[in-house]
């Protein structure tokens, strides 16, 4: 994914020289932040942290083994200050501050406003909300800010980052509409991240940045990056609406939906405005594991939705499912199972799907259904990943598993 984050803060930095290092797309990453630091001698050095781990219970990728091999690099060649911010450092900010002595400095959430700050008061930090910051061994905090106004903000600044190697990945380059969630779904960590309010960006200024992704850096694909792009469908809509009155040559899209705000005249809408993708996250598939999930929709609206895509013409459909989620039964893997194999004999290619372990997250409902099922222990470290599997069925979790590696052998 393309470094979306970093181009925001970038963007708000208007009054301060400003070099972006994105090391997903380096060679020699360590070397190249090598080099640069020494060429460029930064008095403040900060590290987005946008994932801990890659959530993939089969194969975990731990990211923040890197996090600490940067920071091993940055200490061999600079005595700047290390501010870290960015969604997985929000996550588990108290934790890393204290396992990382040496960030001194942590953004709590949305850094847009507040890491500009920090700049302007690096030696009186408790002066700024939002911020985690030592003193006298301890590791203090000022307080949670104000959720910032996204309508206000400059557009992210991807100049001089390396956009090139992101055209070549699918849906990998990101466009954000709106930031909060009014979802309830147990497991997700978007309300305490972004807020359970929605904050809309008005649909000219998503759409001139789209254009200008496409004029002037090639983009023919990119996603949205939003919880869920139709929710509110109006805002949605007029995205769409704009797209097609600006009628930008060669580009496509896809985004996450809610199967509740779907019917036949959005999906055409969005099908004329150049959605290849609908990503769709029902999660469970009976009303019981639904309602568990805290989900505002029903097996109805599952099976709805994917008759309206799959009569579409065109348009792929994503599922992600989880393997055996809160309230799963015998009857309810069978019944996905043989959704999955239908839905796949009558739209082939077009249809793709994920079953996902849950991974258990902090200040999230799923959480507390853990600690009061012994899953995980009061005060445990959650930085280091742990999984939810319903402990009423723990074979539905294996027979997925066989499943999904017995049509890996026959690739």
């Amino acid at each position: 994914m393309f470094p979306l984050g970093l181009a925001c803060l970038k963007a708000q930095l208007t009054t301060h020289e400003v070099r972006v290092i994105d090391l997903n797309v380096c060679n020699k990453p360590f070397d190249k932040l090598r080099d640069t630091l020494m060429a460029f001698c930064p008095e403040i050095i900060g590290i987005s942290i946008r994932n801990i781990d890659s959530t993939n219970k089969r194969q975990v990728v731990f990211y923040y083994n890197y996090i600490k091999d940067t920071l091993d690099v940055i200490k061999q060649v600079s005595d700047a200050v290390v501010v870290s911010g960015g969604s997985g450092f929000s996550m588990f900010a108290e934790e890393i501050m204290k396992d990382e002595q040496r960030i001194d400095f942590g953004v709590f959430l949305e850094g847009e406003i507040t890491f500009p700050l920090i700049i302007e008061n690096i030696s009186e930090p408790e002066k700024v909300a939002s911020v985690y910051y030592r003193k006298n061994g301890e590791v203090l905090f000022t307080g949670k800010a104000a959720s910032s106004d996204v309508s206000i903000l400059n557009a992210p600044l991807r100049a001089e980052m390396n956009i090139g190697e992101y055209r070549k990945a699918s849906d990998a380059i990101g466009v954000e509409t709106k930031r909060g969630c009014a979802l309830n779904c147990t497991y997700c960590i978007y309300g305490f991240l972004n807020g359970k309010s929605m904050r809309l960006r008005r649909p000219p200024d998503v759409v001139d940045e789209i254009e200008e992704l496409a004029v002037n850096s090639g983009v023919t694909e990119f996603t949205f990056v939003d919880s869920m792009f139709n929710v509110p469908k109006r805002h949605a809509g007029e995205i769409c609406e704009e797209l097609i009155r600006r009628d930008i040559k060669g580009l496509s899209w896809s985004a996450w939906f809610s199967e509740k705000s779907m019917d036949k005249e959005f999906i055409a809408l969005i099908k004329r405005a150049g959605c290849k993708t609908t990503i769709l996250s029902p999660d469970g598939f009976s009303d019981t594991v639904l309602e568990r999930l805290g989900k505002n929709i029903t097996k109805g609206d599952i099976l709805r939705t994917y008759e309206l895509l799959r009569a579409s013409g065109g348009i792929e459909v994503s599922y992600n499912f989880f393997k055996n989620p809160p309230g799963q039964d015998v009857k309810t893997f069978i019944e996905l199972t043989a959704f999955s194999l239908k839905a796949k004999l009558q739209m082939g290619d077009r249809v793709h799907f994920e079953f996902n372990s849950m991974r258990i997250e902090p200040h999230t409902a799923l959480y507390k259904t853990a600690l009061a099922e012994g899953i995980v222990a009061g005060g445990e470290d959650l930085l280091y990943p742990k999984y939810y599997t319903n402990p009423g069925t723990p074979y539905i979790e294996t027979m997925f598993n066989a499943l999904i590696r017995l049509k890996e052998l026959r690739r």
